[in-house]
């Protein structure tokens, strides 16, 4: 078996897949309002904890998936258009009010109290780089993993995951440049691409999950 050749041509397909759901940009605004009062060490701290979070957090639920279906008896179907309704409703979010995940709960984070507190796990980690919607990606694509290729079809998902959470860690730790540069309307029209793209996949993940429904009737 050709595992490189393998490897190069689906960890591509994983990163492109969690990356529009993760949309580190959205989480840009939110990081900047957060750390507005820390050093340049804290604030790049506080984008390596929470990314470090978000791949921990990610690949917990890519290993407990599968005993999650089992334990409630849930099909992969199941978790295939569930992940995508998920996926989706995200995706309008972006679309039609130009917020992200993120941007949902920043209204909360300007009544923190920010000098010294950290705000990697929460809310940076989760819900806003591993939300949701995140999460619905792994598990879908972990339950996509064929029985006979579980190592390495787990190895490829845990190197997308990794590519993706380093792309996210630039964006945070670049985020007062990117914040210059794009302007707000910059990072908005950034926003909705990516919630295009995501309703894409997300209607690619409830039309796989139909056609697997279908079969078993």
């Amino acid at each position: 078996m050709d595992y490189l050749g393998l490897a190069a041509k689906y960890i591509p397909i994983v990163v492109l897949g969690l990356l529009p759901i993760m949309n580190p940009l959205s989480t840009v605004p939110l990081f900047l309002e957060l750390t507005k009062r820390m050093s340049p060490e804290r604030k790049h701290q506080q984008a390596r904890r929470a990314c470090l979070y978000a791949l921990s957090i990610l690949a917990v639920f890519l290993f407990i998936g599968n005993g999650i279906i089992t334990l409630f008896g849930i099909s992969l179907a199941g978790i295939r258009v569930a992940g995508g309704l998920i996926i989706l409703v995200l995706a309008f979010r972006m679309l039609f009010s130009g917020e992200g995940e993120a941007a949902s709960i920043e209204a909360e984070a300007t009544e923190i109290k920010r000098a010294e507190l950290d705000f990697s796990f929460s809310p940076l980690a989760m819900p806003s780089l591993a939300g949701p919607g995140s999460i619905a990606v792994v598990m879908s694509y972990g339950s996509q993993i064929p029985d006979d290729a579980q190592v390495f079809g787990h190895f490829i998902v845990i190197c997308g995951i990794s590519i993706t959470v380093l792309i996210a860690y630039i964006a945070l730790a670049g985020s007062a440049w990117i914040a210059r540069f794009l302007g707000e309307h910059g990072i908005q029209a950034v926003t909705k691409i990516m919630g295009f793209l995501l309703t894409c996949i997300a209607v690619q993940f409830i039309a796989s999950g139909v056609r697997d429904f279908s079969q078993t009737l």
